[in-house]
């Protein structure tokens, strides 16, 4: 019988080489690494007090008079409250956005992780622009992460149309994906205005 192996080799793994959360944390792409990470931590703290939800939102009163520009960013990080529609929504978050950033339209941006984040910006602009307008037709909360996470998955969807996908064990092709979230949400109580705007 051979002597086991050590350093490594074969079958025998190491103490540090175990993978875990953080070998998959730090595998996804720059862009969804930060998004998620961002996202899971906001919303960890504002669901147990330590950051005020109210100083998470969009209103652009706020950022013009008292100059508190983080408001940019927070309202793309925040999810929501705890409750399994924003654990679908984190989910569908990394997984999606982790899909587009590997392949996404080529913008003329440089490629990959660049493309992206013009699309981002793109989408993220166009959310905090057009929500003044929305929000005279819609009650939507000034929380965009959702919106901007069925951004990247109508964009994804549009770009992998005939991709096979499942919800729940529910296959049909990627184009459809969307809308299916959407009729999933509202059927499992979610807003409609928290996912188009």
């Amino acid at each position: 019988m051979p002597p086991p192996r050590h350093g490594g080799q074969g079958n025998v793994r190491q103490v540090d080489d175990t993978g875990g959360p953080q070998a998959w944390f730090e595998s996804l792409p720059i862009i969804t690494r930060y998004w998620f990470g961002g996202a899971l931590a906001v919303t960890v703290m504002c669901n147990f007090g330590f950051l005020p939800i109210m100083k998470m939102l969009w209103m652009w009163d706020q950022v013009w008079d008292n100059f508190e520009i983080w408001r940019f960013l927070t309202p793309f990080l925040f999810v929501g409250k705890f409750d399994f529609n924003t654990l679908m929504a984190l989910y569908m978050l990394q997984s999606y956005s982790n899909r587009y950033e590997m392949e996404p339209y080529n913008t003329g941006g440089g490629g990959g992780t660049a493309d992206y984040a013009f699309a981002l910006m793109f989408g993220a602009i166009s959310i905090m622009v057009t929500y003044p307008i929305m929000g005279m037709l819609l009650p939507a909360p000034p929380v965009f992460a959702r919106t901007l996470m069925m951004f990247v998955l109508y964009v994804w969807s549009k770009r992998h149309p005939t991709a096979p996908t499942s919800i729940w064990g529910v296959q049909f092709q990627a184009i459809y994906l969307p809308f299916a979230q959407i009729g999933l949400s509202i059927a499992m109580g979610g807003s409609f205005a928290d996912l188009v705007h």
